[in-house]
């Protein structure tokens, strides 16, 4: 898969660092806040700006971490505390989302229609407040996140002093490469260290939209494909795995006493897809797969060194 030039500033990577990162920074932020704008200023539930904002913050978050060496350090910690707790909120309301469309575009195997018709409608409800600390989050940042964003560009580092983009970019991706691939030679035995993984090969591929110039065209894409691979696979195992959870948690719930039985068998059959997405991803993600991602980075480090 190609990396989307919607997340992408490329540049010479002969190019002060700090250039870079201020126009990284700038688009990263600027996407935030449209999708922030839709999802809690329109009015109209949108699902797809939910999942878009995640998304915008996520990446917004990864640009910070990139690039904080350059950022004046009590700025860039207040990005950091905002975008995470806008990433918190768009996630409760994301999986929410994905939950409810799930259960109604699939024909009904967990028995009883009317009680299927019920649990869509309870987790509407859900779905519904989940919404609220988007619209807050919007109401509290309207008047000063504009602000704020210039605030944080003008303090970039941009002086002579500072290097190059290519050398800028080795030094940062070198130890998030080594964490990568610390988390990815675990047994993965359990869904923590799986979730791990997940975390830290995402902040990869990121990092890896940053600092694409650093590769060549037929590394970045063969590096990225595997990346994207391994987050679809996890990507699968995680979705199954938080529906059953929150699947489990309402069946305990006094209020669904009515819908207990079905949200037992639907918590059955997510925790079953869950269950395949990780054999899947175990066999899939061998040892050899690991090694040739592994070389694939070196050579890349080793030739943005020479």
């Amino acid at each position: 898969m190609k990396l989307s030039s919607a997340w992408i500033v490329v540049e010479d990577g002969q190019r002060p660092a700090g250039l870079v990162a201020a126009r990284t920074l700038r688009k990263r932020l600027d996407t935030v806040w449209r999708e922030l704008t839709a999802a809690g200023g329109g009015g109209a539930r949108d699902v797809e700006c939910v999942h878009r904002l995640r998304v915008a913050t996520r990446r917004a978050l990864a640009a910070i971490n990139a690039f904080r060496d350059l950022l004046p350090t009590k700025r860039a910690e207040w990005f950091t505390k905002q975008l995470r707790r806008i990433r918190r909120a768009a996630g409760e309301a994301r999986d929410l989302d994905v939950l409810t469309e799930r259960l109604t575009g699939e024909p009904d195997d967990s028995g009883g229609g009317q009680a299927r018709r019920r649990l869509v409608a309870m987790l509407s409800k859900q779905r519904e407040v989940s919404g609220q600390p988007i619209r807050l989050a919007y109401e509290r940042l309207v008047d000063t996140w504009l602000n704020r964003v210039e605030r944080l560009l003008a303090g970039v580092a941009t002086g002579r002093s500072q290097p190059t983009f290519r050398t800028y970019a080795r030094d940062r991706f070198r130890p998030m490469m080594r964490r990568f691939f610390t988390a990815a030679d675990r047994k993965l035995r359990s869904a923590d260290e799986i979730h791990a993984l997940r975390i830290e090969g995402k902040q990869l591929r990121y990092a890896m939209e940053i600092f694409s110039s650093m590769f060549s065209p037929r590394m970045r894409a063969r590096c990225y494909d595997a990346l994207e691979r391994l987050q679809e696979t996890l990507g699968n195992f995680t979705d199954h795995a938080a529906a059953a959870d929150r699947l489990r948690r309402l069946a305990h719930e006094p209020s669904s006493a009515a819908n207990r039985h079905v949200l037992e068998r639907l918590c059955a059959r997510e925790q079953h897809e869950a269950d395949l997405a990780r054999k899947a991803f175990t066999k899939w993600w061998d040892a050899d797969r690991r090694r040739a991602l592994r070389r694939r980075f070196e050579q890349t480090l080793r030739r943005v060194s020479a």
